[in-house]
């Protein structure tokens, strides 16, 4: 069963991927760069262009360890360390304070929850990471997450970075609780 998660990842690689190679020759040297789809408030996706980076050549691995630190970093309540990590368009969209001031007032569920990577799956410069997360009473769901390459390293992708264009902090915060990220609502 493919989650609505996942299948936005595939759709928006998809898309870029697509678009990328329909580009005006004229207008955009094939050689100028590739795209990662920018994220929209709105829930479309458009692409938008970035430096051009060679995958490394263990694209799989070095996206599994992308996902391992954006974790490490992230569910460490290292929210920080977290906005390095996201995707260069996210960061250019999601000041780091508005992305620190957010997660610290509305974190995620971790007491007795485990995250096990199970499956990276790449395709051009974007990865889907795939993990079970096992909570402590045994239930557990399976999350789809999505990073993008580019820059040189691979970078995590929020699946709405439209909760963080609040017109304050407040506003982000209800709009994070809306979408189900904090304690005691809806979790990952």
């Amino acid at each position: 069963m493919i989650t609505v998660r996942l299948w936005q990842g595939l759709m928006a690689g998809l898309v870029a991927v697509g678009l990328a190679g329909c580009t005006n020759s004229a207008s955009t040297p094939a050689s100028s760069g590739t795209t990662e789809p920018a994220p929209a408030s709105s829930g479309t996706t458009r692409p938008a262009p970035v430096q051009a980076s060679p995958l490394p050549s263990g694209a799989v691995a070095s996206a599994r360890a992308a996902a391992a630190q954006f974790d490490h970093a992230y569910f460490a309540s290292k929210y920080a360390a977290s906005w390095d990590l996201l995707t260069p368009v996210v960061k250019r969209q999601v000041p780091e304070n508005v992305w620190a001031k957010v997660h610290e007032s509305c974190p995620a569920t971790t007491s007795g929850v485990t995250r096990t990577i199970k499956a990276v799956t790449v395709f051009g410069t974007t990865a889907i990471v795939t993990e079970k997360v096992r909570r402590a009473n045994s239930s557990q769901h399976t999350v789809e997450n999505v990073f993008y390459y580019a820059g040189g390293h691979w970078g995590y992708a929020p699946v709405n970075p439209g909760i963080y264009h609040g017109r304050s902090i407040s506003a982000d915060i209800a709009a994070a609780k809306a979408a189900g990220l904090c304690v005691g609502w809806k979790t990952f």
